[in-house]
């Protein structure tokens, strides 16, 4: 029974053209399969480079957009500083002391147009009771060339409807930079340079804990002293002495007296 059936597998013989079509058939099959595989991973290579570069381009655009060109300071008591990026929203709204933390909390600046953003830190109710009779605002802008203009103009237009005494100035993106270093705003840094070219044995500490119309107060004593004047302007005119005799650190200042 066994060699029957050995004989009857060896009759079973595969045509030598039938086995040639077979391996050929089942090359063409690899082959075919190769080429999808390969398709595949290029098809996902090239969509992890898609995302890579969108990943990339969106890091970068929202790094450029969330980068401070300008700052404004709003000094009073409560020191509060906003950085703004090239088109005038605020990125972050930074405190510089105690007083200037209660002012921010609940706030949300971030966003918002400065112009907007510094309506919101003076109207809120936590600003109310620093803006007493003999509370100054001082605003203090740094940006450079025509930037420096163009938020002044703005702050200018914030001061036509604060019902307090307001001061403003601008300086440069450098002074900004030493007042960050020495963690002070740049108007209350602003403000010690006045001071310290008065009253070299000032120092940055003793002013980090004065308020803007303390400082100010010394600012005028010390100019009457020594016959020369601080201020703006107006108050020079007022006073009878000339613009020339400011401390200048290469800024201007302009004034409201709104009650």
């Amino acid at each position: 029974m066994e060699n029957k059936i050995r004989d009857a597998f060896n009759i079973i013989k595969a045509d030598s053209g039938l086995k040639e079509t077979t391996k050929e058939l089942l090359s063409q099959k690899r082959g075919r399969e190769n080429k999808v595989l390969h398709h595949r991973r290029i098809q996902k290579t090239l969509a992890a480079v898609c995302v890579m570069l969108f990943l990339a381009v969106g890091s970068g655009s929202f790094w450029w957009m969330q980068m401070p060109v300008s700052y404004v300071s709003i000094d009073v008591n409560p020191s509060v500083e906003l950085a703004l990026n090239r088109f005038d929203r605020v990125v972050s709204a930074k405190a510089y002391n105690p007083e200037g933390e209660e002012i921010l909390k609940g706030l949300s600046l971030k966003g918002k147009k400065y112009i907007e953003a510094i309506d919101a830190v003076v109207d809120s109710e936590a600003m109310k009771r620093y803006l007493t009779q003999q509370g100054e605002i001082v605003f203090t802008v740094a940006a450079d060339g025509d930037r420096e203009n163009e938020i002044e103009a703005g702050v200018s237009h914030c001061q036509g409807h604060i019902r307090q005494s307001t001061h403003s100035l601008g300086t440069d993106l450098e002074t900004a930079a030493q007042a960050h270093d020495h963690g002070l705003s740049v108007g209350k840094y602003y403000a010690y340079l006045q001071l310290s070219q008065y009253d070299n044995t000032v120092t940055v500490e003793e002013c980090r804990h004065m308020s803007m119309g303390e400082i100010h107060g010394m600012l005028k004593e010390h100019a009457q002293e020594k016959g020369g004047c601080q201020g703006t302007e107006k108050e020079t005119q007022e006073d009878g002495c000339k613009t020339d005799d400011l401390p200048d650190h290469g800024s201007h200042h302009s004034e409201g007296h709104h009650k």
